[in-house]
């Protein structure tokens, strides 16, 4: 219940990282738009589904609660180099 993952993704490599959740889940596995050498996409133009999913991976990762674009920016700031 609190151990959460994440993917990311380089070239045709796939990297799981794991971490402590903040907040007990049966959610095992998190969304993170930004864990790919893909373009960096703002977050207001971030989809509906990427944004809820990544705003989940905030919040338990990071313990940032909320889906606003500044609080989402801020936990984009405390994600670890993937990369």
């Amino acid at each position: 219940m609190y151990t959460g993952y994440v993917k990311s993704y380089l070239d045709e490599d796939v990297q799981t990282t794991f971490f402590v959740k903040r907040y007990p889940t049966l959610q095992m596995e998190f969304h993170d738009p930004f864990a790919n050498e893909g373009d960096d996409v703002p977050i207001d133009q971030l989809r509906l589904a990427d944004r809820a999913g990544f705003a989940d991976y905030c919040k338990y990762r990071f313990g940032i609660t909320g889906n606003s674009t500044q609080a989402l920016e801020k936990c984009k700031k405390g994600i670890p180099s993937y990369l």
